[in-house]
């Protein structure tokens, strides 16, 4: 699959409408950021694990679940029967 191919296909998913010079501008993003996987791939990860210090690690609060006064028809026109309705994007 082409490079151009997979920047149209992302834009198609992300409903954008794409000139032929940013999808150029996006294909050397796209390109940049894979080839930092490619160097991720070159690293040697065979060593065993050190051992974890957690004298430094931080305390969180418990999670606690609490009622809220505001319900999510509330804040958004998309929510029917308690479930968000949003546009279809998976083909």
């Amino acid at each position: 699959m082409s490079e151009k191919h997979d920047v149209k296909k992302v834009a198609e998913l992300a409903r954008l409408k794409l000139d032929e010079d940013q999808i150029a501008f996006f294909q050397e993003k796209f390109t940049t950021i894979l080839d930092y996987f490619d160097i991720l791939a070159e690293v040697d990860i065979d060593q065993p694990l050190e051992e974890k210090d957690e004298s430094m690690q931080v305390t969180f609060r418990e999670d606690v679940n609490v009622k809220s006064d505001v319900s999510p028809d509330q804040f958004s026109k998309f929510v029917v029967d308690k479930a968000f309705k949003v546009p279809k994007v998976i083909e």
